[in-house]
């Protein structure tokens, strides 16, 4: 059922001046996922009305019976769960009412395993770990979470991946499905995000992790990643339609890349530099 690598859909604006590519992850007759790069919103946004979305995309794609969309014989596609604007990875959308429905009891009740990558400032000392803490909103900034004992039960598990001097690469298991429960957990336990500027998280600087870094003539830098490092790489669960376990992944994002590639060069731990 899984789609091919060279398999994707083009989404274009209404007055065709912009376009996407999105690789398909997954296809069968009752959903689709696709790869969503960061800096596009999954739904539309009143406080951002500027910002791309997958869903405006999608209905304009479905409205103007697109060849992709022809072909398939799609006349509706709901998106089954919201990913943040910066995050990158898996999107899922359902091509039923019915089917929508469904994927969300699962992900409601937790039915279903997800996995995200991340980069955050600082070291744990734990290989692995887990943060137990509610999530509520912040009075007056609903575009703020806030970890603690007032909200919603919350608990993500964290492994880690790799150390480097100053940052980690960590593996992230929600229990739960939280707004923001990563990026507020992660605060919550002082290791924010790469990049994320609602929750602490400072941009990723070639400046600050090269020695004799030779700035621009014009002064200016282009951050090595430019938004929260947070990637959704893996969702599995049994298809409430046909019954089938479902495993859907996403390899990490061109960006996160990148950056993990300056890490290794630039910010090697003690014991990286010992192996060498």
């Amino acid at each position: 059922m899984a789609s091919g690598g060279k398999n994707v859909i083009r989404l274009f604006t209404p007055d065709e001046t912009r376009s996407w590519v999105f690789p398909v992850l997954f296809e069968d007759d009752h959903c689709i996922a696709v790869d969503k790069m960061s800096h596009m919103a999954v739904t539309h946004s009143q406080r951002f009305p500027d910002r791309p979305s997958l869903a405006n995309l999608i209905r304009h794609a479905i409205a103007a019976n697109a060849r992709w969309v022809a072909k398939r014989g799609i006349r509706h596609l709901g998106f089954a769960y919201r990913l943040d604007f910066e995050t990158s990875g898996i999107t899922l959308f359902c091509k039923s009412d019915e089917v929508r429905q469904k994927i969300g009891d699962l992900l409601g009740a937790n039915e279903e395993r997800r996995e995200f990558h991340c980069l955050i400032h600082g070291t744990p000392k734990e290989e692995s770990f887990e943060i137990v803490a509610k999530i509520g909103w912040v009075p007056g900034r609903p575009e703020i979470m806030r970890a603690g004992k007032q909200g919603k039960h919350a608990k993500t598990r964290f492994e880690l991946l790799e150390r480097f001097g100053g940052f980690t690469l960590l593996k992230c298991l929600p229990d739960t499905d939280r707004k923001h429960q990563i990026r507020t957990h992660l605060q919550h336990a002082k290791l924010p995000l790469v990049g994320d500027a609602q929750y602490g998280g400072n941009l990723l600087l070639l400046s600050k992790i090269k020695r004799n870094y030779r700035p621009r003539r014009d002064g200016t830098e282009q951050p090595l990643l430019d938004r929260a490092a947070l990637h959704f790489s893996r969702l599995s669960f049994a298809h409430p339609m046909t019954g089938e376990e479902v495993d859907i992944e996403s390899p990490l994002a061109r960006d996160m890349q990148v950056a993990l590639k300056y890490l290794r060069k630039y910010c090697p731990t003690r014991d990286q530099l010992g192996a060498e």
